[in-house]
């Protein structure tokens, strides 16, 4: 069918336009954990009405990012007269990116709904900054140069929870782009051998304060909304991702004042799905295969 007759249908109401994007693939194994996952942010059910989820006011979120300053498409809106803009690159191999660990929490506010923090607390760049050794054409010798390091060591304090993963996805991560990622664990007892427990509080605070400064609060707060409104649809798609976030109209109901900032989870959601882990059994495969038991 030609473009032209798909995009007078769409016109006329009787097409839609769709925007796929792929999914990671799940194993019934992991839709059970994700199931279990949701279940444990919810509050207790109450006696009479539906549980809200809880506040995760003291969650900080966290992952790595990569940046290209020169990716393969971009889009440009040009007046009708301009010329198109001309690109090119020597490699494909070799395009200028930077990767970033960002960290996000959910903002705080007081009891008349002042912000006191607004969750932003990132993102940090992996990079190094060395003086040019040399005089080249695009700089003197001795410029400050930003440099991707390669051979990066984060180190942990020895608490319980911080184990490194062994699994090949996690070491193929530690090992992408060239980077080579290393954990180290400090002597145990040894507080003093880690510059996070010898600098000033005061000091740090001021600095993550200076962080995010462009990102508006505002979608920060919306966000952490998005975030329950997709663990809803885990339940409903019985450990699936197979949605699209859904949409709330946020900021309509924020003007309003009628947006709720934590969910409420219908009971008899909850109950069908804890019914489905009751009839199911992991049999604790590699492959994530699962044998169902009906009581």
């Amino acid at each position: 069918m030609p473009k032209t007759a798909l995009h007078r249908l769409r016109q006329q109401g009787r097409l839609r336009t769709h925007t796929s994007t792929n999914h990671p693939a799940l194993t019934e194994k992991h839709k059970v954990a994700r199931i279990k996952w949701v279940l444990s942010l919810i509050n207790h059910v109450p006696a009479i009405g539906d549980p809200t989820f809880t506040d995760m006011q003291q969650w900080i979120h966290l992952d790595e990012k990569w940046f290209y300053i020169n990716p393969e498409t971009r889009t440009f809106y040009l007046l009708p007269t301009e010329d198109d803009p001309y690109r090119a690159q020597q490699s494909r191999r070799f395009k200028i990116k930077a990767m970033f660990m960002g960290m996000i929490g959910k903002p705080l506010f007081d009891a008349e709904n002042n912000m006191i923090h607004d969750g932003k607390y990132g993102p940090f760049p992996f990079v190094k900054y060395e003086r040019a050794k040399k005089k080249s054409k695009n700089r003197d010798a001795g410029t400050l140069e930003t440099k991707l390091p390669k051979d990066i060591i984060i180190q942990w304090d020895n608490a319980r929870p911080h184990q490194v993963p062994k699994d090949e996805g996690f070491q193929a991560a530690c090992h992408a782009y060239g980077f080579n990622i290393q954990f180290i664990f400090q002597p145990a007892q040894s507080q003093e051998t880690n510059v996070l427990d010898l600098g000033n509080p005061d000091d740090l605070i001021k600095e993550v304060a200076r962080a995010f400064q462009e990102f508006d609060p505002t979608l920060n707060k919306y966000t952490w909304i998005t975030l329950q409104s997709c663990l809803i649809k885990i339940l409903e798609k019985q450990g699936g991702n197979n949605f699209s976030p859904p949409h709330m109209k946020k900021r309509s109901l924020d003007s309003q004042g009628l947006l709720p900032q934590l969910l409420e989870v219908d009971r008899e959601l909850i109950g069908q799905v804890v019914h489905f882990l009751d009839i199911v059994t992991i049999t604790g495969d590699d492959e994530g295969h699962m044998e169902v038991d009906a009581d």
